[in-house]
């Protein structure tokens, strides 16, 4: 299995979901503890604030305590992440959304799980939190693996795999 990355995101009718940051779009390393791997997102000093584990079947009481261990323990330095290209507005436009499917009034949010390939390209995205409407979550990750670029996070110099997290905020006002 590639070494995978994870990156914190933000989009669209969708907007940036609360408390994104309009900096460009990171992708640290997928982190092992005790066998399992896990997509972990930074704050701005680089700090892990969660983790998100890459298989979903990893039994959740092991998941609070391996992002515990894995905060402690933090990023590695031999790490450069991915960084996006452009602006994740121009992945999301208006036109990708089911606008119909949203009911009037209403908003919420989808999580989706995706991973960058060496090549700086999306591949393999997943609904990691459901925004309850299932064509807005076929939507975003369809969004994301049509258009999002970045370029590559490496190891050491060389490029690497990346698995990333987004989270996209909606509102159908």
């Amino acid at each position: 299995m590639p070494a995978l990355f994870m990156l914190g995101a933000a989009a669209a009718v969708l907007a940036p979901a609360p408390g994104a940051s309009a900096e460009k779009l990171r992708a640290w390393p997928a982190m092992r503890h005790e066998g399992a791997a896990y997509a972990v997102a930074t704050d701005r000093k680089n700090r892990i604030i969660s983790c998100v584990p890459l298989d979903p079947a990893t039994d959740a009481t092991k998941v609070k305590a391996a992002c515990a261990a894995l905060a402690a323990r933090g990023v590695p330095t031999a790490i450069t992440p991915a960084l996006a290209k452009g602006s994740s507005e121009e992945w999301f436009p208006s036109a990708d959304y089911p606008a119909a499917s949203i009911p009037e009034h209403k908003s919420g949010s989808v999580t989706i799980v995706y991973e960058i390939d060496e090549r700086g390209v999306a591949t393999d995205c997943m609904v990691q939190h459901s925004s309850g409407i299932a064509k807005l979550d076929v939507a975003a990750c369809a969004a994301m693996l049509k258009r999002a670029r970045f370029t590559p996070a490496s190891f050491q110099g060389k490029p690497v795999h990346a698995a990333a997290i987004a989270t996209f905020a909606y509102d159908s006002e």
